[in-house]
C-alpha cells in the first residue's frame, strides 16, 4: 500500500500542483472566502531560466500573471538567494494582478 500511495502522491504533485509552493486564501470580515491566491515556480533542466507565476481565482474569473528571468538576477556572488528581490519580484506581479482588476 506504501508505493500505491507514493504513486499517487507522485502524480498529485507533477501533474495537479505543478510548481505550487504557496496558496493564500484571501476572506472577508465573515470567513467567507474571497480569493485563492497561488504563487508557483518552474525551471527546467539544465536552464538558467526562472518562471515565477502568481495567480489569483475568485468566483468571477481566473487571472495569472508571471515572469521569466535568468536564476542569476536571484542569487548574489556567494550563492544565497536574495529573498529581498524575490520579495520585490513577487510584489510586482501582484501589483499587476491589482491593477488589471482596477482597470476592468
Amino acid at each position: 500500500s506504501y508505493f500505491v500511495l507514493m504513486g499517487i502522491l507522485t502524480v498529485y504533485t507533477t501533474y495537479i500542483e505543478k510548481g505550487i509552493f504557496a496558496v493564500a486564501i484571501q476572506s472577508d470580515s465573515n470567513g467567507n472566502t474571497i480569493k485563492k491566491w497561488t504563487a508557483s515556480s518552474d525551471m527546467k533542466k539544465y536552464d538558467d531560466k526562472y518562471t515565477l507565476t502568481l495567480s489569483v481565482k475568485d468566483s468571477k474569473n481566473d487571472r495569472e500573471v508571471s515572469t521569466t528571468k535568468s536564476c542569476a538576477n536571484f542569487i548574489d556572488v556567494d550563492g544565497v538567494i536574495c529573498q529581498d528581490l524575490v520579495a520585490a519580484e513577487l510584489k510586482r506581479l501582484y501589483n499587476s494582478l491589482s491593477s488589471e482588476k482596477k482597470d476592468k
